[in-house]
């Protein structure tokens, strides 16, 4: 009887022994072989085709059209950037003086051309002005260069200076060449011209133009 007793106890004890130095099992191996777990469902926006992204509206080539009105919507007005041309000098008409540009620098002669396409109005208001000169700026590089200012009309050898602020009637235009001062990497450089007209007001802050189809200054690549 005693060594039944002993036999049974020993055989107890050496359960409770290897139950007790079993390794638990590792957090690691769980994540390797995880459970067949149902997957979370796919959003819409995955099964959905993906639009084509949308391209950016760039400058315009060298002699597109912007079309706009004057802000009573009598008179249509067409502008464009038609080409430019570069120099390392200009001499105004009329005038003694040749200017030259410094080493390393030129002249960009761009040409703008504003016509007036047409009236719809009741007949009584058949002009509209120009853009300014000043309107007009030349962005290369992150850098904005500005027009030279030229008092004379004519350059020889080149042609008309564009002045701008000028009233322009039916079927009429003001149109001639703006100077920029520039680097000479600027020149073949792709240089933009843009215009900025979009909310341009007059001196009494009124709008000067109706360009309710653009939300952003048109713009012209010299390439």
């Amino acid at each position: 009887m005693k060594e039944l007793f002993l036999i049974t106890a020993l055989l107890a004890v050496a359960i409770l022994a290897a139950g007790c130095t079993s390794a638990p099992g590792s957090p690691h191996d769980q994540e390797a072989y995880p459970t067949n777990a149902t997957p979370a469902p796919a959003t819409i926006a995955e099964h959905r085709n993906p639009s084509p992204p949308e391209e950016e509206d760039g400058p315009l080539p060298l002699g597109e059209i912007v079309t706009f009105r004057d802000a009573r919507e009598e008179n249509e007005l067409s502008l464009k950037v038609a080409s430019f041309i570069d120099r390392g000098r200009y001499e105004p008409a009329g005038e003694p003086l040749k200017f030259t540009a410094p080493r390393g620098w030129r002249y960009l002669f761009v040409h703008v051309v504003v016509t007036h396409r047409g009236h719809r109005g009741d007949g009584y208001r058949t002009t509209v002005y120009a853009p300014p000169i000043q309107q007009f700026s030349l962005v290369d590089n992150g850098r904005t260069y500005h027009p030279v200012f030229i008092q004379a009309d004519y350059l020889l050898n080149i042609g008309e200076v564009y002045h701008g602020d000028e009233l322009v009637d039916r079927n009429g235009k003001s149109e001639g060449y703006i100077v920029y001062e520039v680097p000479e990497s600027t020149v073949d450089s792709g240089a933009v011209v843009v215009a900025d007209i979009v909310g341009l007001k007059d001196t009494r802050g009124r709008d000067c133009y109706n360009l309710k189809y653009y939300d952003k200054n048109p713009a012209w690549r010299l390439s």
